[in-house]
C-alpha cells in the first residue's frame, strides 16, 4: 500500500513539474511572438510617419534632459556634484514614460524588437538598417530641435544656464572611449530588457514602473544613452569652447554602435536562441 502512494506521489508531482513546464514554455513562445509581432509592424510604417515618429521622439526624451538640467542647477553648490549626478536617476525616466506609452519611434527601445524579425528570416538586413537609419536621423534632428529651443528659454525662465549644460555634457564626454561604448553597450542591453519585459504585461502601472526601474538604473549608472546623449553633448557642444563638433561625433558614433549592440544582440540575439535551443521543434 505504501508503495501505491508513494508511485501515486512521484506521480502527481512529475505532472505538476510538466505543467510548470509548459506554462513556461507558453508563457516564453507568448513574449515572444509580441515582440516579433510588434516588430513586424513598426516595419509595415510609412518612411514619412517613421521620421516624423522618431522626431517626436527626441523631442519628447528631452523633458529628461530639461530635468537634469533643471535639478543640477537646483542643487548646485548644495550638495556634491557626485550626489546630484546619482540623483538624476529620480527624474530621468519621466521623458522615457512619455516616448514609450506615446508610442513614439525611439532607437534604443525599438533596437530589439527590430532584430527579432530579421532573426526569424521574415526581414532582411537592409531593410533593418533603413528602419534604423530614419530612426536614428529622426531622433537626433529631434533631440538638436529640443536643445536649440530649451537653450534659448532655459535661461529667461531661469531653470538653468548655459554653464549648467556645459557642465552635463561634459561629464557625460568624461570618459575614454572603451568606456562610452561598454556603457553604451549596457545601456543598449537594458533598453532591450525593458522591451521585452513591457511585451509581458498589459497594466499600465505595472509597465510605468518598468520604465522607471530601469532608465533610472541607466540615469543612476550613468550609461551612456545615444539619443538622451547627442541632447547633452549638442547642448554643451553649444555653449563650450573645449567640446569640439568632432567630439560630439565621436561621441554619437560610440554610443549608437554600442546601444546597437547592447539592444540587438545581447537581447534580441540571446532571446531567440533560447528559444531556438530549448522549445522550437
Amino acid at each position: 500500500m505504501k508503495s501505491e502512494d508513494k508511485d501515486q506521489d512521484k506521480y502527481q508531482a512529475d505532472l505538476e513539474k510538466t505543467s510548470k513546464e509548459v506554462g513556461g514554455v507558453n508563457k516564453y513562445l507568448d513574449i515572444l511572438s509580441r515582440v516579433i509581432h510588434e516588430g513586424e509592424e513598426i516595419f509595415m510604417i510609412k518612411n514619412k510617419a517613421m521620421i516624423l515618429s522618431a522626431v517626436i521622439a527626441g523631442l519628447e526624451i528631452g523633458v529628461s534632459y530639461f530635468l537634469i538640467c533643471t535639478l543640477h542647477y537646483l542643487l548646485s553648490g548644495k550638495i556634491q556634484d557626485e550626489t546630484i549626478f546619482k540623483l538624476f536617476s529620480v527624474v530621468y525616466p519621466v521623458g522615457f514614460i512619455l516616448v514609450i506609452l506615446g508610442k513614439s519611434a525611439l532607437f534604443t527601445e525599438q533596437t530589439s524588437v527590430l532584430a527579432l524579425p530579421v532573426l526569424n528570416g521574415q526581414r532582411n538586413i537592409l531593410e533593418l538598417l533603413r528602419v534604423w537609419g530614419l530612426v536614428i536621423g529622426g531622433n537626433i534632428v529631434g533631440g538638436i530641435l529640443f536643445t536649440l529651443f530649451i537653450s534659448l528659454l532655459a535661461p529667461h525662465l531661469d531653470l538653468f544656464t548655459h554653464k549648467t549644460m556645459v557642465v552635463i555634457g561634459s561629464h557625460v564626454l568624461n570618459h575614454d572611449a572603451w568606456v562610452i561604448f561598454l556603457s553604451a553597450i549596457v545601456a543598449g542591453w537594458l533598453m532591450g530588457l525593458l522591451n521585452w519585459l513591457l511585451n509581458s504585461t498589459m497594466n499600465s502601472l505595472t509597465r510605468i514602473f518598468l520604465i522607471v526601474m530601469i532608465t533610472g538604473v541607466i540615469g543612476f549608472g550613468g550609461f551612456h544613452h545615444s539619443i538622451v546623449g547627442n541632447i547633452e553633448i549638442f547642448g554643451a557642444f553649444l555653449h563650450s569652447d573645449t567640446i569640439s563638433i568632432f567630439d560630439y561625433l565621436w561621441f554619437l558614433l560610440l554610443a549608437l554602435l554600442g546601444n546597437g549592440i547592447g539592444g540587438s544582440i545581447v537581447v534580441a540575439l540571446f532571446k531567440y536562441r533560447i528559444f531556438q535551443s530549448n522549445y522550437a521543434k
